[in-house]
Order: C-alpha cells, then structure tokens, then sequence
C-alpha cells in the first residue's frame, strides 16, 4: 500500500477526464492497453513514487504534469499515464480527496441552477458585458489566464519565426494543450494539439508540412484565445470536446465505396468511406474514422491497429465488399459514430455499380465549381471523359492528373508525395497508365475544394465498372454578384500576394522579415478593396514596429495578423467560387 497519504489520495481521485487531460483521449487508451495484466512494481522515494512501466524509468509525483519518464517524451506520456493507472489500484477505493482541496468542494457555483431561468439569459457584469451563469469567476479567471499565456506563447512563436523553432516549443504548445483541456477550453485545445504536431512537422523536416496551412492554423488559434482573453466568456465560446452524435431514425443502409490508409502528422489509421442508400437523406456520404496519435510510438512506421466496431467479428477493412445496415447507427454530419450500441443488423454482397450512385456521378465539371465552395474538402463522384496529362513534379513533390470532362472542361487532381504515402502515390500513377491503355469508364471518389480560383481534387478511390448512364445532368442556377467575374482572378491575386507576405513573415520571424509593402497596398487600394488595405497596412506596420522599437509587441502583431487572414479566408471563399465558374464558363465559350 502507498504510504504517501497526498499521492494516494491524488491517485484515488485520478479518473479517465483527469487523466485524459494530461495527454489525450488516444495515449489514455494505449496506456490501459499496455498495463493489461500488469501489478505495480514500485518504490517510494520521499514525495515521489519510482516505477518501470513498458522497459522505462518513471517517477511520479503530484501535480502529475510534473511526473518524468526516461523515454524521449518531454510531456505526459503513455508511461506515465501507465504508471498512474497501475498505482491508482494501489489504493484503497474510496480513499478521501487530501485536505488541501476541501475548501473548492462546497462551492455552490460549480453547478448551473437549472431552474433559473436566467441560465437562458446571461446575467449583466458591471462593465455591461454577458457572463454564462455556468462559469464561476474561478473558472473565467482559469481561463483568461490560460488564454493569455498561450497568447504570450504564439507570439514568441511568430516573433522568432519557424526558422528557430525548436522540439522545446512543440512540447510547450501540447501543455499549453493540457492547461486549455483542464480550463474546459475544447476549440482551443484543438487548435494548439494541431499547431504542436504541424510544427513538429517542420522541425522533422517532413514533407507534409504546409507553411501556410500552418500560418493559417496560427491566426486561427490566436483569434480564439483573444476571444477567451476578452471580457465576455461564455460556454458557447469553449466549444465542446466531442462531436454531437444524433441517433439515426431507423436503419442505416451502408454501401462501402472507399478506403484510406491516412497519416496525419503525429495520426496515422484508417478512413472508410460510405454511400448512404436512402436517397431521401443528408449528407449521402459518410465516412468513419479510425486514426490513432502515434507520438510515443517505438515504431512511428508501424502499421495501425485495425479496428473491430459495431459488433463485427472482424476488423472494418475486411467487410468493405459488403453492404452494411446498422441498427441504433449515430451520425454528426456525415461522420458515423463507432459507438458500441451500434450494432450490424445484416450484411450482403456490396454492389456499386447500382442506380442510387450511377446517379451521384458528376459529369459536368461546372458543379463542382458550384458546390466545392459551399463546404471544406467536401466528396464528390466524378466520371474521367478523358485523362489529359499526368506526372510527378520532383520540385514540388506532387504527383498531378489533369482530367476533362465531356465538355472539355479540366480539373486537377493532386497527391503530395511524402514517405508514409508513397504507395498510394504509386498506385495512382499505375492506374493513370491503365486509363490510357484500356477502353473502360473510369470514376472517381473525390474531395474537392477551390484553391487561388481553381478547382483542386484529392483523388480516393477509382472504379472502372460503374456503368456510364446520364442519370446525372446539372444546370448552373444564375447568380448574382458585385465583383465581376473576369475581375475575381485579378482580387485573388491580390489576396495571395498579402497571405504570402504572412507566411513569409511568420518563417522568418518578426524581427528577420524586411520588406517594402507600398506597392502592394497601393495596387490594392486601387482595386477599391479598402477593408483589405487597411487591415494589411495595420499588420505591416506592427512588424516594422516591432523590429524598431524596444518596447516590442508581438501578440499585436499576431491580432493584426489574425484579423488579416480572416478577411482573406472570406474573401477567398467567395471570390474563388465566381473565378471557378467563369474558367469553366469560359471554356464553353472558346470552343
């Protein structure tokens, strides 16, 4: 038994949301996995506790964030979490909550009087700013004080620039992570698990990193946390840590179309991809996923582990030849919950080449141009009229597949090549060379979404048996717009001639980046894009600011910066979608 009577009690309160708060929902899991079977083997060293957990050296000590193991994590580890749960059955059951923590239990504010009816009706602080009634001054003041130190921690971020950062900040990012899991903060614990793992990215050097898909990420968690900072907290605000899953009336009727093996950064596992059969539904693609965190892996290359859900016998890959119907199937959009009530009903033999997809088949380009804008990365069935180009560019690493439509209007289908894909990759290069060779029609599973006016496609899946019938037909409905549509390139450029300088600035870093910004503002403002100067003219000029003057702000130029790529995601978003359009439009035209 622990003779520590505050580590015991620690360990006797420690639960699945405490424990889950120091890492993460995945190396929770692989710690109960890896202590299966195990006793704890212990020795206790004044106000610590030594164990070995999976061949490492573990020492234990409250707070648990201070607990250290000798694998190469500087954080929480799997280990540690190990170490935890086999010590917590050490204790007696039951044991009471150490002294030091009394006084925080009677608070009657802790939880929300729902018979108040002004739960609905946020109360008024003096400075005439609302308060959710579910959060006590403790809590807001938690979380003022965890956003402003992940504020401090962006900033010095942007000030130093990519080009200096080290392993140092990503781990400072994951516990800046596991305060704003503690504080309740889910949207931004998201944000700064993802920002941690995309700069590990450019630290390993790894192909995968997108330094504007990063600068994005950044902007977008500082808006966050400025939001938290800011007087008016509310739950609304936090977020939720987990996706609201709705129960599915009636039976869910599956027919599995694709699948992909996925390798996020620090995430690795699989996607599956479905139709849903009843045409009177949305969305009708679905998809489950099954990725895994991968960070304290000894074999960071090893395979996932496949998983068995809804009461199947077998891991999921294997039934991707069979239509599924669940019962009690939940769904959040078009993510399919794998849930444990969920259960297989019945299975048969999967079909695809039937009416309910022959009819979701886009033979017209123009509609993706329509539709792609409307929702990120959103799926698409499209039939190959012809394939007009492929290859691998060894510059950019990207492997790129124009195709045309019966029209001749082209799209692009791109895959960047890193290590963890590269059979993908190579099987898509195998199967551009049978397009060519063989007679057969040709679809393909897609995500699509508009990047700098242009249609751009992730390619899935590719099918060479579904038939070619013209169930699907598709008129652009007329719209209305302020911006000319032949004018909408010209603005896009513009937005990404600012975005780059963003990017730019945070590779380099504030105090490295010199450049004449006149000219650009200039050609923007005569583009009678006004909102858009200003905002750039407020950023640049922090950054000059900020290189000229002792008394340097960083987090203000991370405000500006912020507020910047806000307006350019928005502006892009419609913009892109007339460009797209009026290309495709203008193809019809010419011919």
């Amino acid at each position: 038994m622990i003779q520590n009577e505050t580590l015991a009690a620690q360990l006797s309160a420690a639960n699945e949301d405490t424990l889950t708060a120091l890492a993460n929902k995945g190396l929770y899991k692989r710690a109960l996995k890896d202590i299966e079977g195990l006793t704890a083997e212990y020795t206790e060293v004044d106000d610590t506790i030594q164990i070995t957990v999976g061949g490492e050296q573990c020492v234990i000590r409250f707070p648990f964030e201070k607990s250290t193991c000798s694998c190469p994590s500087r954080t929480v580890c799997r280990h540690i979490l190990g170490a935890i749960l086999l010590l917590k059955k050490e204790v007696p059951e039951g044991l009471a909550k150490p002294q030091t923590e009394e006084p925080q239990a009677p608070e009657p504010s802790k939880e929300p009087m729902v018979t108040e009816p002004s739960k609905e009706s946020p109360k008024e602080m003096p400075s005439g700013k609302a308060v959710d009634e579910a959060l006590t001054p403790d809590d807001i003041s938690e979380i003022k004080s965890c956003a402003k130190h992940s504020l401090s921690l962006l900033g010095t971020l942007l000030a130093r620039g990519l080009v200096r950062a080290d392993s140092s900040v990503a781990d400072a990012l994951e516990l800046a992570a596991v305060s704003a899991h503690t504080a309740k903060m889910a949207d931004a614990e998201r944000k700064l698990r993802a920002l941690s793992g995309r700069l590990s990215d450019c630290i390993n050097r790894r192909a995968s990193f997108d330094a504007q898909a990063f600068t994005r990420l950044i902007c977008a968690c500082a808006s966050t946390l400025a939001e938290l900072e800011s007087d008016d907290v509310t739950c609304e605000k936090l977020g939720v840590f987990r996706d609201t899953y709705e129960l599915y009336p009636g039976e869910l009727e599956l027919l599995p179309i694709g699948q992909r093996e996925v390798v996020r950064g620090e995430y690795q596992g699989n996607v599956y991809y479905f139709l849903n059969l009843d045409e009177n539904e949305q969305p009708r693609f679905l998809m489950y996923s099954d990725l895994r965190p991968t960070f304290y892996s000894q074999d960071p290359h090893k395979r996932a582990v496949q998983t068995v859900i809804w009461g199947l016998n077998i891991p999921l890959v294997k039934m991707m030849y069979s239509k599924l119907v669940l019962k009690n199937a939940k769904l959040s959009g078009e993510k399919i919950s794998g849930s444990s009530e969920t259960k297989v009903a019945l299975t048969s033999k999967a079909e695809l080449n039937c009416p309910q997809l022959r009819k979701l088949v886009i033979t017209d380009f123009r509609e993706l141009a329509y539709y792609a804008g409307t929702k990120k990365d959103r799926l698409f069935l499209i039939r190959i009229h012809r394939l007009e180009d492929y290859g691998f560019d060894k510059h950019t690493q990207i492997f790129s597949m124009v195709i045309s439509d019966r029209d001749e209007r082209t799209v692009t289908a791109e895959v960047k090549y890193f290590a963890e894909n590269k059979e993908f990759v190579e099987k898509i290069e195998e199967i551009c060379g049978r397009i060519n060779d063989t007679v057969d029609v040709w679809t393909m599973l897609v995500s699509a979404r508009i990047k700098n006016g242009v249609i751009a496609l992730n390619p899935i899946e590719f099918y060479d048996f579904i038939e070619d019938m013209d169930f699907h037909s598709f008129s652009p409905p007329s719209e209305t717009s302020t911006v000319a549509p032949q004018y909408a390139h010209v603005l896009l450029n513009l937005l990404s001639e600012v975005e780059n300088s963003v990017v730019r600035c945070v590779r380099s870093g504030l105090s490295s980046t010199v450049e004449n910004h006149t000219p650009l503002l200039e050609n923007i403002k005569r583009c009678g894009m006004s909102g858009l100067a200003a905002l750039a003219e407020d950023f640049f000029s922090s950054t000059d600011s900020y290189r000229n003057r002792f008394d340097q702000d960083a987090e203000k130029s991370l405000s500006y910066a912020s507020k910047l790529m806000k307006y350019i995601i928005l502006a892009e978003n419609k913009l892109g979608r007339i460009s797209a359009l009026h290309n495709m439009n203008n193809i019809e035209k010419e011919e």
